[in-house]
């Protein structure tokens, strides 16, 4: 089967992943695009996969597009490697958190195209975190993550 692929990394590139269980991912050629508009006018797709920065490298994004295409999921997790602190409204640390119960969301994600351009309705530059807030009905269903505001340090 034929996935769209979206590629927000460096320059803005769209392609195609083939992929089936037996023979895993193919990444087809892509292509540079300008105008966002133009691909949610020009592909007739409804769904499509899109990586960016967050991504990791192409045996990461490889697997977790296997992943993701293998299973009802929409969006990658990834282990939290930074200590995490909740802190209160002066900026004072109230408690430390075992990040071993947290997950990070990052992309490779599967998206509807229809949110890919409501979110260029509203933004001119693509950012993950954006896109979850204006898009997280539809990110309900991911696994091991826990629901409130945390903090990492760098």
């Amino acid at each position: 089967m034929k996935f769209l692929l979206i590629d927000f990394k460096n320059n803005p590139t769209i392609g195609y992943i083939d992929y089936s269980p037996e023979n895993g991912v193919d990444f087809s050629d892509r292509e540079e695009f300008k105008n966002i508009e133009d691909v949610t006018k020009n592909y007739k797709e409804e769904s499509c996969i899109l990586i960016d920065e967050l991504s990791g490298d192409t045996s990461f994004v490889s697997v977790s597009i296997k992943r993701l295409l293998d299973s009802d999921y929409k969006i990658t997790t990834k282990n939290i490697t930074n200590a995490i602190k909740t802190i209160d409204s002066s900026g004072k640390i109230t408690s430390h958190l075992d990040r071993d119960k947290y997950k990070r969301l990052s992309t490779p994600i599967k998206i509807e195209m229809k949110s890919l351009k409501n979110y260029f309705d509203n933004f001119s530059e693509w950012n993950f975190e954006n896109y979850l807030k204006l898009n997280n009905f539809t990110y309900k269903q991911y696994q091991e993550v826990e629901e409130g505001l945390t903090l990492e340090s760098k």
